[in-house]
């Protein structure tokens, strides 16, 4: 059976060019016309007709182009197969023959259509184009003419180009009407009667076809509605496909044909049901289609873990729907859950079925929510006992029994069963549990501890110190650039009882930067013996790569101990440092200041950068300085100095570091008077020291004056100090070069005693204590934080130990900003934390005697490490 329903409108504003003579892929997914049709001329493509005369749709009359709202793919009316184009108003060929109508002119005005036939004062006609394409007037019905008598058509007046487009479907049942509305647009100028040809297929099998005739004018579009009585097994087909026959042109598009059958989906059950109760499972039922025809029962049935339970017959009419309850007696052999599952047919395979898993609370379900967990240890020595605390609890508050219940609870070392005991849960309580094992030699440095329950366990590695190798990780010689070498030194001593040999290891753990990944392997192993009681050092090495930029956890493992430490692996780059910041003030002819500073590039790679010069905050100078690896430069500028006598901020900065310290203008930045008189000299200050009437100092009262052997030892003590403090000083600007050149000491000292200096001006006497005590050897036993961030940072720094939190403190740092936290503690061991928002957090654990601990905010992730 076949419905057809039209519908005509002329055509409006037709888009998308397409190419006539091609067949549309009926499995290709689109409602849209075939790609391969060709479509009239769009709104973007007229442009290039302004200047033309053209015909148009609306009713077929003649214009410019730049009046044609929409036209056929080929508008342009010819003379003589020349085009007519408009010439300072006028038409004319594109040879410049004059377009006439008798005595008249055509000519362009402003009016719709625009081309008018005028004698030259007076609107005479207008143009349109015939049945048979020739042009003519409107009125008159005369035919339009060169100056020569050649009459101007349109040749392609009887053209056609039908275009289908499937705009709807529906998605019946089977022995339902599928219908599917096709749009069809001529988009040429002539009129035709077509064949448009409907098929329904799955891509191999054809299951129908309808055929329909339409008539279109040109631009005309019309809809059509095939409509097709489906039959048993049309659901497998999947594309329906429209074509015309004469121009080539289809469309397609999927479609659903619902198979003739009753469909079930759960939408209810009861939850937590109790061993004994009634289990209520609903179902929805649906009907598709019409087979077999008219109201009919569907058998409905109701299994519960594949068993049969019941079957209900449903009665439906095509479409209809039903809602069904059925219902299931559990006892306690269905704890902890139940599968439900409705189906409807039941020969064979079932036509649909729904499945959903029941819940049903008895005794198993009650030991399943059992949960252990480990709270708390100890740290024994091997030889002692180990303790570890466990909570027991039920885990889902929906799940606890009305009644107290035991259960038992199993305790296992390295896979060994240790403990077996029972525990009463009664309610939401939570029993604490203490369970013990006697550790023996060579359960250090952990053993693997499990605590099986019903339900949920837990398992943990408590740390067993040990009696054997035990080894400390003296220094690592990060931050290194990539492909470095990084060193390790490592202290081995044999705390056991008897002599010893052991395999030494160095593990790299690459995903220290990541708390998710962890990629470890060890690189770098030595065989030590040691006899009870002895210490050794020694170095491990290991190449970097670039794999461990920025960061890497640097272990070093015995059989009995392990030691770790992270270390900055810095990207295969240049690095800009400043180092030996000097200023030199002269007044002589005038006011200058020299500010110089050594560029020396760490880095592994040759280096481009630009230098920059600051003095009080201010830029003074910028260089750009091309280095080699370790190559060093010395930059330079001599500006004009500052009105201000007195001490002032001199800072240096690359794209990888700054360095900044005080330089001074007429005064010595050591402390000396200021030069106001520019002739570098100091004034004497009243209430000096008396002279005597030659000139020299007079001695101390009789009776009353110290000794000048004490005098003589108390200066000699205070040159000792000045040495000692001197030599510090050079071994900590650079240990690796020590000593230094004699040439550079001079530079070098005044490099670190401007720091001390800085640290004077800006009064922060904390960081003062902590780099004096650095400079002579001291553990000053201090925290410092510093935000090497472009921002500013919010930042929260925790000091543990292992009973208590010493200081936990949220503040903000400015870029650069530096900041002194207070003292560390006095114990063994105690852990350092920082977090900031949007940085992953960190934390480190230290030994007493490890020094000052520093905290660095950077990019790339928290440092967290003792300060060199």
């Amino acid at each position: 059976m076949v419905l057809v329903v039209l519908s005509l409108g002329t055509a409006g504003l037709l888009t998308d060019g397409m190419a006539a003579g091609a067949v549309a892929d009926p499995t290709a997914d689109s409602l849209a016309p075939s790609a391969s049709a060709s479509l009239s001329t769009s709104a973007s493509d007229t442009s290039k007709y302004d200047d033309k005369i053209v015909v148009r749709f609306a009713d077929d009359h003649v214009v410019t182009g730049s009046a044609a709202e929409s036209m056929p793919s080929d508008p342009v009316v010819t003379a003589g197969g020349e085009e007519l184009v408009v010439v300072d108003g006028a038409v004319e060929t594109e040879t410049g023959d004059e377009i006439v109508v008798g005595n008249n002119t055509v000519r362009v005005a402003e009016n719709d259509p625009d081309l008018v036939v005028t004698d030259g004062e007076v609107l005479n006609d207008t143009l349109e184009v015939t049945d048979g394409g020739i042009v003519q007037t409107v009125e008159g019905e005369t035919t339009v003419k060169t100056d020569d008598g050649t009459p101007v058509e349109y040749t392609a007046y009887d053209e056609t180009n039908f275009v289908p487009e499937i705009v709807d479907t529906n998605s019946p049942g089977e022995g339902e009407p599928l219908e599917v509305t096709v749009e069809i647009t001529n988009t040429e100028y002539g009129t035709a009667t077509r064949d448009l040809d409907f098929t329904l297929t799955d891509g191999d099998e054809t299951f129908a076809t309808l055929n329909e005739s339409i008539e279109l004018d040109g631009g005309e579009s019309t809809t059509h509605t095939f409509e097709y009585e489906t039959e048993r097994d049309d659901h497998e087909a999947t594309r329906a496909l429209v074509e015309v026959d004469y121009d080539g042109n289809a469309d397609s598009t999927d479609v659903t044909i619902h198979e003739s059958k009753a469909t079930v989906t759960i939408t209810d059950w009861t939850r937590n049901t109790a061993a004994g109760d009634e289990l209520e499972v609903t179902a929805e039922i649906n009907r598709h289609g019409n087979y077999p025809q008219g109201e009919q029962e569907f058998l409905i049935e109701f299994r519960i873990d594949g068993t049969h339970v019941t079957t209900k017959p449903v009665s439906m009419e095509p479409g209809g729907q039903a809602v069904e309850t059925f219902t299931y007696e559990t006892s306690e052999a269905d704890s902890p859950s139940v599968e439900a599952t409705i189906r409807s047919g039941l020969d064979g395979e079932p036509d649909d079925k729904a499945r959903v898993v029941a819940e049903v609370i008895g005794q198993a379900t009650h030991e399943e929510n059992v949960q252990a967990q480990f709270a708390d240890r100890n740290r024994p020595d091997e030889g002692e006992t180990l303790e570890l605390e466990a909570e027991i609890e039920y885990d889902r508050s929906d799940r606890i029994p009305n009644d107290p219940q035991e259960y038992p609870i199993e305790f296992y070392i390295d896979g060994e069963l240790v403990d077996n005991r029972t525990v009463e849960l009664n309610g939401d309580e939570t029993v604490t549990e203490r369970f013990t094992y006697e550790t023996e030699q060579g359960d250090a440095p952990r053993v693997d501890a499990e605590l099986k329950t019903p339900g949920t366990g837990d398992t943990t590695r408590p740390r067993i110190n040990g009696s054997g190798f035990d080894v400390e990780l003296l220094d690592v010689n990060g931050p290194v650039n990539e492909t470095q070498t990084l060193v390790a030194t490592v202290g081995i001593e044999n705390t056991g009882d008897i002599a010893g040999e052991q395999d030494i290891r160095l593990r790299i753990d690459r995903g220290a930067d990541d708390p998710d990944r962890t990629t470890r392997h060890v690189r770098d192993r030595k065989n030590v013996s040691l006899e009870v009681g002895e210490r050794t050092t020694e170095r491990f090495t290991y190449r970097t790569r670039s794999d461990d930029v920025p960061l890497v956890e640097v272990a070093i493992l015995s059989d009995d101990d392990e030691a770790t430490r992270n270390a900055m692996v810095r990207a295969k780059t240049s690095r800009y440092e400043p180092r030996n910041l000097t200023g030199d003030y002269t007044n002589e002819s005038s006011r200058e200041l020299t500010l110089a500073a050594d560029i020396n590039n760490t880095g592994t790679e040759p280096g481009d950068q630009y230098v920059e010069f600051s003095l009080d905050g201010e830029l003074v100078h910028v260089d750009r300085v091309t280095l080699e690896p370790w190559e060093s430069e010395t930059v330079s500028t001599t500006i004009d100095a500052p009105a201000e006598i007195g001490a002032h901020d001199f800072a240096v900065e690359t794209d990888d570091d700054r360095a900044d310290t005080l330089v001074g203008v007429g005064v010595d930045v050591g402390g000396s008077d200021p030069d106001t008189d520019g002739t570098g000299g100091n004034e004497s200050v009243a209430g000096g020291t008396d002279s005597g009437s030659d000139g020299s100092p007079s001695t101390a009262a009789s009776g009353g004056g110290i000794p000048w052997q004490f005098l003589g030892f108390g200066l000699l003590g205070l040159l000792v100090v000045f040495a000692l403090v001197a030599v510090a000083l050079l071994y900590r600007h650079d240990p690796e070069n020590f000593p230094p050149e004699p040439a550079a000491v001079p530079g070098i000292l005044q490099t670190e005693v401007n720091s001390l200096a800085t640290r004077v001006r800006t009064t922060d006497l904390a960081l003062l204590l902590a780099t004096a005590k650095r400079a002579i050897g001291l553990s000053a036993g201090t925290l410092i934080v510093r935000n090497d961030l472009p921002r500013a940072a919010t930042v929260r720094v925790r000091c543990q130990t292992a009973t208590d939190t010493v200081f936990l403190e949220d503040f903000e740092l400015q870029p650069e900003e530096r900041r002194v936290l207070g003292s560390l503690p006095d114990t063994d061991q105690f852990k350092v934390g920082a977090g900031v928002d949007d940085i992953t957090s960190h934390e480190e654990v230290f030994d007493r005697d490890n020094g000052d601990v520093g905290v660095v905010l950077r990019a790339e992730g928290i440092v967290i490490g003792n300060l060199a």
